[in-house]
């Protein structure tokens, strides 16, 4: 019932947009909203699961859809990029709710589904480290990256969809991918100049990353 109840979530928030009512969620559940309540402890609860719905769903369209260890540096940005904006777009009062935490209980649980993001961002940061990792980097330059790239991305995103259910969209959701992954791109290159190296692009990850001083 529990999964039910995040399912119908989802829909009322699709819906009815970011301000959607416990009392609404239940309706679209089928169910009382004390009820509600034999499932999850609190508002807060049911938000956190929410977002962590969310961040399994990017996950699982996400993850499949690259191999770092054969796709170009670029391809694997583009193509992340390009899931996370088809859900984005799919879901946009969702992300709203989540990003915009406009219910007092929604604070905690923002921050949460936040940090669930971030974590998406961070294991893509640990597949790149380990994709290189005979050449001993500092990761602590591939988690400010991953933490520098999803607050770029939740911006973007925020500012892509617009604060009301009926905003227009910023850009087109092809050229919003485009711009993102550059922006992304830009992202990897500067912690490259930190790390000392430098990567192509267009080249997988073990074939296009040299040292700076090799490139000189």
């Amino acid at each position: 019932m529990r999964s039910e109840i995040v399912d119908a979530a989802f829909r009322a928030i699709d819906r009815q947009g970011p301000d959607v009512s416990l009392r609404e969620i239940a309706e679209e559940a089928g169910t009382a909203k004390p009820k509600i309540y034999r499932h999850f402890t609190d508002k807060a609860d049911l938000f956190q699961a929410i977002g962590q719905r969310m961040r399994d769903m990017l996950w699982s369209a996400i993850f499949p859809s690259i191999d770092i260890s054969t796709d170009p540096a670029r391809a694997v940005v583009h193509r992340a990029v390009e899931q996370y904006v088809r859900l984005v777009d799919e879901h946009p009062n969702v992300v709203r709710f989540l990003m915009q935490g406009r219910f007092a209980e929604q604070s905690e649980s923002a921050m949460r589904a936040v940090n669930e993001g971030r974590g998406i961002t961070l294991a893509m940061a640990d597949m790149f480290k380990n994709e290189l990792s005979d050449m001993e980097l500092d990761y602590a330059a591939f988690e400010l990256a991953g933490f520098a790239t999803f607050g770029a991305a939740a911006s973007a995103t925020d500012w892509w969809l617009g604060s009301e259910p009926d905003s227009p969209r910023r850009l087109p959701s092809a050229k919003f991918v485009d711009y993102l992954t550059t922006i992304m791109i830009g992202s990897i290159n500067g912690t490259c100049e930190v790390l000392g190296i430098r990567i192509d692009p267009e080249l997988p990850l073990h074939e296009g990353v040299r040292r700076s001083e090799e490139v000189a």
